[in-house]
């Protein structure tokens, strides 16, 4: 069973690659959409820890 420190590192890291995306991509509309979806895991994890 994995601890809390190292599914938040594993979360974290996950929205970093997130918000990476769209500049791979280069689709400017999906920088809205993926930092709405990283800042809702943000604070569902802040309000379920």
């Amino acid at each position: 069973m994995a601890n809390q420190q190292t599914i938040n590192l594993i979360i974290g890291i996950g929205l970093i690659v997130l918000n990476l995306i769209p500049f791979v991509i280069r689709k400017s509309k999906l920088v809205f959409l993926t930092a709405a979806i990283s800042l809702l895991i943000i604070f569902l994890l802040f309000f379920f820890q």
